[in-house]
């Protein structure tokens, strides 16, 4: 037995975010599926006691090697469906919400590779804030861009939640 590649892909994306938060000392949580498939939390240490501070950012994880990358302004572009698109660019949301676009090799045999002295998930994931952004009419994709210094990585991890515990916009 094995899962649709798609399912396959998806569940390296969460992986690759856990990662990421977990180097950064971050917590995650699995939601109902509404349009998140993570949250990503702080805690904090009182005393003895870890505590859960309650600020949260949601995250729409999205795998896929059908990115291209366009040269004159470094971004990647990606087509991402209208219904996710279309959800993640509400303004009036309590928890701030990202998309995470983990970019893979084609050939699903490089995508891991597990050794006695390293695991490698393949190329990275892109984080982008679509809030705001004006609702697609398209029927079923939206073309983004996502610039590549938006690397998803555990300093910009900590950067975004640094802003939201600040009350500051993505």
């Amino acid at each position: 037995m094995s899962l649709p590649r798609e399912h396959s892909q998806e569940n390296l994306s969460i992986a690759y975010i856990s990662a990421v938060a977990a180097k950064a000392g971050f917590m995650c949580f699995r939601p109902q599926d509404y349009g998140t498939d993570i949250e990503v939390g702080i805690v904090e240490q009182i005393g003895n006691n870890r505590i859960d501070t309650g600020y949260r950012l949601c995250i729409q994880a999205k795998a896929s090697h059908n990115f291209t990358t366009s040269d004159p302004d470094n971004c990647i572009v990606y087509d991402l469906d209208v219904k996710n698109y279309n959800s993640l660019i509400m303004e009036n949301r309590g928890i701030p919400a990202i998309l995470v676009l983990y970019c893979m090799p084609s050939n699903d045999d490089d995508w891991l590779s597990v050794h006695d002295n390293c695991t490698t998930l393949k190329y990275c994931g892109y984080w982008m804030s679509l809030r705001g952004k004006p609702e697609s009419t398209n029927s079923s994709t939206q073309r983004i861009k996502i610039p590549k210094e938006q690397m998803f990585t555990d300093l910009t991890l900590t950067s975004i939640m640094e802003r939201i515990k600040n009350g500051e916009a993505l």
